[in-house]
């Protein structure tokens, strides 16, 4: 099997269930309270390794508690933590999640991992070169994703970018770019258009992959656009759906899949994923993903 390096984020979660989204300067009572592992690259690190992917975590934590916590629990779901950058004086990021009729809102305080920088992708450029396909999310520096993406493409590198959270990116990084996965909220901003999905996706073919919730996943094969559906489940909680798809996808396509095969492979992945509470927590094992296929 190819190997699987994920360059991103790593944090922890601090997670409120409320019944009442709170206004602008409004205070609610929430129904419960727990911290979960999380960081849209560690996310996607324990979907592909639950999944049977051979993983590397590349990253930043802090030298505290939060940090420590987030290396044991990555080495306990299979991925290597050896490349892990551990900064001192800041704070491993965190994640302040509310969740509210099984949707959710985020706020991300980065903290360690915009130390997942020039200098430290410099020093493990040439250890990057022996992954096969590289996972790749918004929650490092931007010029840091542009680096990765300019050296590894030179390579063949298979590079797989999730743009969240959405931010518009040049027409240079797109070319290095193998797959990249927007929602239907954010691709409009990271390709700076406004026009009509079909006609995006049209530009992009075999390369845009627009994940759309409970309508599944839309691309252009180059001739046809093409909806892959999702799977009907019972939704619980939809944190880490998005991660869940990429890990997957990334699993997928480093065995070899086709395009199609891969993306439907996600969806059941995914969407195993948000009948359970938590990112990491409700990701699914191959087992399960094979039983639905």
């Amino acid at each position: 099997m190819a190997r699987i390096a994920v360059v991103g984020s790593i944090n922890m979660d601090l997670v409120v269930e409320t019944d009442i989204m709170p206004k602008k300067g409004e205070t609610v009572l929430g129904n419960h309270f727990f911290t979960a592992p999380g960081g849209k690259g560690a996310n996607q690190a324990v979907a592909a390794a639950r999944l049977g992917g051979n993983v590397t975590m590349f990253g930043s934590v802090g030298i505290d508690q939060n940090g420590e916590n987030l290396r044991a629990i990555l080495k306990e779901e299979g991925v290597e933590t050896a490349f892990i950058n551990i900064v001192e004086g800041i704070a491993t990021g965190v994640a302040i999640i509310e969740i509210c009729e099984h949707d959710n809102r985020i706020i991300v305080a980065s903290g360690a991992n915009q130390y997942t920088n020039l200098e430290y992708l410099t020093n493990v450029s040439k250890e990057l070169l022996n992954y096969d396909v590289i996972l790749l999310q918004h929650e490092i520096p931007l010029e840091s994703i542009e680096y990765i993406a300019n050296f590894l493409s030179i390579y063949n590198k298979t590079i797989i970018l999730n743009p969240a959270p959405a931010f518009a990116l040049s027409d240079e990084i797109l070319k290095c770019i193998t797959y990249i996965t927007p929602n239907e909220h954010e691709y409009k901003m990271v390709l700076n258009t406004s026009d009509p999905m079909d006609e995006v996706l049209k530009r992009y073919p075999n390369k845009l992959l627009i994940t759309r919730g409970e309508e599944g996943v839309t691309y252009c094969d180059g001739t046809n656009i093409i909806t892959v559906p999702s799977i009907n489940v019972e939704i619980v909680d939809t944190t880490g759906a998005g991660d869940t798809f990429t890990g997957a996808f990334g699993v997928a396509i480093s065995e070899g899949q086709d395009l199609l095969k891969a993306i439907h492979f996600a969806n059941c992945a995914a969407g195993l994923s948000i009948t359970k509470m938590g990112a990491q927590k409700g990701m699914p094992r191959l087992d399960e993903v094979l039983k639905i296929r």
